[in-house]
């Protein structure tokens, strides 16, 4: 994942699992994610808003981040 744009959080959830569950969705759905901290999922700024899309659609549960990365 190296690009040269910085990475936002999108999204925490409850556990570590469940952000990895939603990382794995998004990677299967050639949108690179990151879970660097525990329970947060990260992506790049030029992909959050289709990462929220995709996140919608599979009904997977985005509970607001409390600050950017």
């Amino acid at each position: 994942m190296a690009r040269d744009e910085p990475l936002v959080t999108i999204a925490t959830f409850e556990t570590e699992l469940e952000a990895s569950f939603a990382r794995g969705a998004l990677d299967a759905s050639g949108i690179s994610a990151l879970v660097p901290h525990r329970a947060e999922l990260q992506v790049f700024e030029s992909d959050r808003d289709r990462a929220l899309v995709e996140l919608r659609r599979l009904r997977i549960r985005v509970v607001p981040p409390t600050h950017d990365a």
